[in-house]
């Protein structure tokens, strides 16, 4: 079992090991390209693109991870996964588009952003399409293939910023956040080209599909939602307080200081956080690789190993994160001037490096409970954690400005970490049940 899990997880990392790589050339092709202005536009606007991505994915991905690795049938948990998309899908494009000018101008105080969150719209299909064509790989245990569509993905953006910019030269800021916006689309879209390709995907399954749709019972609806629910409403809590924070930023400051702190948000969330979580490929990919495995050996009563892969997982987890945080507290300046050709947010890299060290746990917990169905107690866990996040936001940033954002993410993350940490310990030492009753 150790080896198998040695093997199956190297295949994973390697291939997210060069995924990030990409991503993160994304990142610096843009970092160069948009210049500081239109770096801010779509810093301001990738909240809400965030946010919108877990309203429709709604956790449908990872509760088609586990039902589709203990379905005798995974066809099912994915046609009823699909029904459900396409329903989110309709009513949430529906009333983005209608309330999208409003938004701009009186919550984001610059209408100017509009044709930014207009690129938007094609990508909420196409990122909905995509997580249920991941979740249903990982699901029936093809990792290798749900992991290897990264690389297609953030290929696919590179070629496609880098013809446009060379096509259709501009310095018009809010063209070129919506060009880097629309680019996400491009990524996705070449995803599901992969996956599907990789599923042989073809006209029969379209005439097929009719039938497979029409076999979807209600049970399986409420089987997908029981488990999507609570896992949407952890992510969605995180990414409501990431929507909000600019918001709230913009709301409490004076309208004389609203360009320093769109810039300083702009440097957080295009320079900072790209640099500071780049090793959370390695958590996210053990975690995508954790959960249909785990789930596989709870059900099996295979509990021994499913503890001796969870254990390996996580101290891959935190070694990689310590390194790394050590990595970037030390060198920080060095870091900015390589990648971005500036020293602007250094600073801010090395305040958060230490803190960011336990941010690699994350996720590989966040699988474990899932995996253990204590997925309301992960979603408790995360309100309080974003809730801390958003409160900081809130009251500190009159007196602090952008760096109350600071102590409001390494205060929510900790919280966070730390509180799925406990309930997995008491969890092992006190077993399902008493796990349950202290949600």
């Amino acid at each position: 079992m150790k080896k198998t899990v040695v093997v199956s997880a190297f295949h994973l990392i390697y291939i997210s090991v060069l995924a990030k790589l990409l991503s993160f050339l994304v990142r610096i092709l843009l970092a160069r390209k948009l210049g500081s202005e239109a770096m801010s536009c779509y810093s301001i606007v990738a909240p809400t693109m965030v946010f919108l991505i877990s309203l429709v994915q709604q956790g449908i991905p990872a509760a088609l991870s586990k039902l589709s690795a203990q379905s005798s049938d995974p066809k099912l948990p994915l046609a009823a996964g699909a029904c459900i998309s396409a329903l989110t899908i309709a009513l949430t494009l529906s009333l983005f588009t209608c309330i999208l000018p409003f938004f701009a101008g009186e919550l984001l105080h610059d209408i100017r952003l509009i044709p930014v969150l207009r690129a938007l719209l094609p990508l909420l299909p196409a990122v909905a399409l995509s997580g249920l064509l991941k979740g249903y790989l990982q699901g029936i245990q093809h990792h290798y293939a749900a992991n290897i569509t990264q690389l297609y993905e953030e290929a696919a953006r590179i070629v496609f910023l880098v013809v446009c910019f060379a096509l259709f030269p501009t310095q018009d800021p809010i063209a070129l956040a919506s060009l880097a916006m629309f680019s996400v689309t491009v990524g996705e879209l070449a995803s599901c080209i992969c996956m599907l390709f990789h599923l042989r995907f073809s006209f029969h399954h379209i005439r097929i599909a009719p039938r497979v749709l029409s076999r979807v019972r209600p049970d399986q609806l409420r089987d997908i939602l029981s488990i999507s629910m609570p896992m949407m409403g952890s992510r969605l809590s995180g990414s409501l307080t990431y929507f909000l924070e600019p918001i709230c930023m913009l709301l409490l400051v004076p309208a004389s200081m609203s360009a320093q702190i769109v810039e300083g948000y702009g440097i957080l969330n295009g320079y900072t956080l790209p640099l500071l979580t780049m090793p959370s490929f390695l958590s996210i990919t053990l975690s995508n690789y954790l959960l249909p495995s785990f789930s596989y050996a709870i059900a099996h009563h295979q509990k021994k190993q499913a503890k001796k892969s969870c254990l390996l997982i996580l101290s891959c987890c935190l070694l990689s994160g310590i390194l790394y945080a050590l990595f970037c507290y030390c060198f920080s300046e060095p870091l900015f001037q390589l990648f971005y050709h500036t020293s602007q947010g250094a600073d801010q890299l090395h305040v958060l490096a230490l803190p960011f060290l336990f941010y690699s746990l994350q996720p590989p917990l966040s699988a474990l409970l899932h995996a253990c169905s204590l997925s309301a107690q992960a979603f408790c866990d995360t309100l309080i954690g974003s809730l801390f996040r958003l409160g900081c936001v809130c009251f500190l940033t009159p007196y602090l400005q952008v760096e109350a954002l600071l102590i409001a993410l390494s205060g929510g993350m900790l919280i966070t970490t730390f509180l799925h940490a406990l309930r997995l310990l008491r969890y092992d030492l006190h077993g399902r049940s008493s796990a349950a009753d202290g949600g």
